[in-house]
């Protein structure tokens, strides 16, 4: 199970909730998935619904935030008035307190900015406003999960379900925000049971809210979170109940968002699929896929910027070297901006295998577009196509590669030493990424300051 960082105790001033809130309103970002142990345990599977903050019982109506806290003035009565107070209590002197009296002092500063947020929601406020209100809340009780305060961790799980049914769209989607949150820290220790109900509730909401940027966002970074974890079937299933609905209803700012993840899907089902190629290679030369068939390829997107794609070519090359005369290739796909940084690379590098860069200034990086019609937006990023044309495997690398080409194609030419890439890590992220996978519930400009 992912353990949950301490809370930062450090004597010097810290940020103050309100920016915090803030900062962490306009993300859903997933941590780097751990790795999934081999069996899960009934205490484990308990253990992850307490972690998800997704219960399913009611919550006791006994659970309450104790009411310790600076006395809130009574003057403040609209939101422009209660900001000052929680910034001014974020700002209270430390100096000279021993570690119990600082937590207990975080603890009673969580405690009033809770409440602060509980008597906003009670006033007339704008959207943004309540949207800043239902998420101070939110920061606040995370705080108080993190120190150990009684009723924060049932109070929070309650306070999930009732914005995720709110009203407002803006509520739902923050509601929604800590939903998913949650599912990413329990993914490794639910069952197969939990991790589709949190799926399907995620698919339930996106499918009925209106298609826009804040439902789109939160799907695009679950799929993700998925693609991740290399949980692509999962991550199919979910595009194929949710995008539907943006190419009903999106407007066309948002499509080159649907665009991208209709690249996604079209990429992840592409195993056990024809795949077709086009495009201009590096010297101008158009691309003649066919020429590559009878031949396994290792179709390899990547850049010169990229580190992870860099740590990658020595093994490559070695690879290419032990397996090319019994009938494996490697076609690069450089996401550069300029051919003389792809060209100069790969000179240095003495790379011999085909490479596509596209003639268009317009459509090199991301814009590229074999990237864009299957939704690459993390390199290195590699697809591995048998002799007929047929996609075996995405995002095949390591050690994986290894056994995949010694059962294609036999034993190698030239003898290894060791298998070429193993040790070389199968990172969690991606060594270049397009964006982060991130859902924005408040236009940044409206943060408060």
């Amino acid at each position: 199970m992912r353990s949950t960082p301490p809370p930062n105790l450090s004597r010097r001033p810290s940020r103050g909730l309100v920016a915090v809130a803030i900062l962490a309103l306009a993300s859903c970002q997933p941590a780097a998935p751990a790795s999934e142990p081999a069996t899960k345990t009934t205490s484990e599977s308990a253990a992850s619904a307490e972690t998800a903050l997704v219960e399913t019982a009611p919550v006791a109506a006994a659970a309450e935030i104790s009411t310790d806290i600076f006395a809130i003035p009574e003057e403040a009565q609209d939101f422009s008035a209660l900001i000052p107070f929680v910034q001014e209590i974020q700002q209270l002197e430390t100096e000279g307190m021993s570690e119990p009296e600082l937590r207990a002092h975080q603890q009673k500063i969580a405690r009033t900015v809770f409440y602060v947020a509980q008597r906003a929601q009670q006033l007339e406020l704008s959207e943004e406003e309540t949207g800043h209100s239902v998420s101070l809340g939110f920061q606040a009780l995370e705080v108080l999960r993190q120190l150990g305060e009684p009723g924060a961790r049932a109070i929070f799980a309650q306070h999930v379900e009732r914005a995720v049914q709110a009203p407002q769209a803006l509520v739902r989607a923050i509601g929604m925000k800590y939903f998913v949150e949650a599912g990413f820290a329990s993914w490794s220790v639910w069952d197969d049971a939990a991790r589709a109900a949190w799926l399907d509730k995620i698919s339930g909401h996106v499918q009925r809210e209106q298609p826009g940027p804040m439902p789109l966002q939160m799907l695009s970074s679950v799929v993700d979170f998925l693609s991740q974890l290399g949980s692509d079937a999962l991550a199919c299933e979910l595009l194929d109940k949710t995008l539907p609905h943006f190419r009903q209803g999106a407007s066309s700012a948002l499509a080159p968002a649907v665009s991208r993840l209709e690249g996604i899907s079209r990429r992840l089902n592409l195993p056990g699929n024809k795949i077709e190629l086009a495009g201009e290679l590096l010297d101008g030369s158009p691309l003649d896929w066919s020429a590559y068939r009878g031949k396994v390829v290792l179709v390899d997107f990547w850049a010169t910027w990229c580190g992870a794609c860099r740590a990658e070519v020595p093994s490559l090359l070695k690879l290419y070297e032990a397996y090319h005369e019994k009938g494996f290739d490697i076609l690069g796909v450089s996401l550069d901006a300029t051919p003389e940084e792809a060209q100069s690379y790969l000179e240095e590098t003495k790379i011999p295998w085909t490479t596509l860069f596209s003639a268009d200034e317009q459509e090199r990086g991301w814009q590229h577009p074999l990237a864009v019609r299957y939704g690459i937006n993390g390199i290195p990023q590699t697809i591995l196509v048998d002799r007929d044309g047929t996609v075996l495997q995405i995002n095949v690398r390591g050690e994986a590669l290894v056994v995949l080409l010694e059962k294609l194609l036999g034993e190698p030419i030239s003898q290894l030493s060791e298998s070429p890439l193993r040790g070389v890590a199968l990172p969690t992220g991606r060594g270049g990424s397009s964006s982060s996978a991130s859902v924005s519930v408040i236009p940044a400009q409206a943060g408060i300051q």
